[in-house]
């Protein structure tokens, strides 16, 4: 299971809207600022995700959650919105090149049409298996760590 924090920023009667941010690796870099893919990685990276999950637990805004999802909800995720759009594409060339041998243009096009056409089953099925099952959990909640100053403790009268 991969797992994540997350952030309560609503509530609802039946969930709660949870955010998280994204920690990327670039930042570890000495030359993060002057790399190509420090920079990339920067400006394409979204700087927070929110989404909602079904809970029956009473959580407030603010308190913080383990949240974690399946690997292979991840994996069968990865292989629709990569594999997918890839695979209509060079099937869509190579038949149309093989029965019609169309100009490049026209195989590029169809090309195109066909990978976008991937994108969207891809879509459509996330929705349906959305709907089927929750796919992110609430693992636990984080407990509230309170901090104290010692030193201005041991100095009040």
């Amino acid at each position: 299971m991969v797992e994540e924090i997350a952030t309560v920023v609503a509530t609802e009667s039946d969930g709660v809207w949870l955010v998280t941010t994204p920690v990327g690796t670039c930042n570890s870099c000495q030359v993060s600022s002057d790399c190509g893919t420090g920079i990339v990685a920067k400006t394409f990276t979204p700087r927070q995700n929110r989404f909602f999950v079904k809970t029956t637990e009473n959580l407030l805004p603010g308190e913080q959650v383990q949240i974690g999802i399946a690997e292979h909800g991840l994996v069968v995720a990865a292989l629709m919105v990569y594999l997918v759009p890839l695979l209509l594409a060079l099937i869509t060339m190579v038949l149309l090149q093989s029965i019609w041998q169309l100009a490049e243009g026209w195989l590029m096009l169809s090309a195109i049409l066909a990978g976008a056409s991937g994108f969207y089953l891809a879509s459509r099925y996330s929705q349906n298996v959305q709907q089927q099952q929750e796919q992110v959990k609430i693992l636990y909640v984080l407990p509230n760590l309170k901090v104290s100053n010692p030193i201005s403790e041991t100095q009040q009268p």
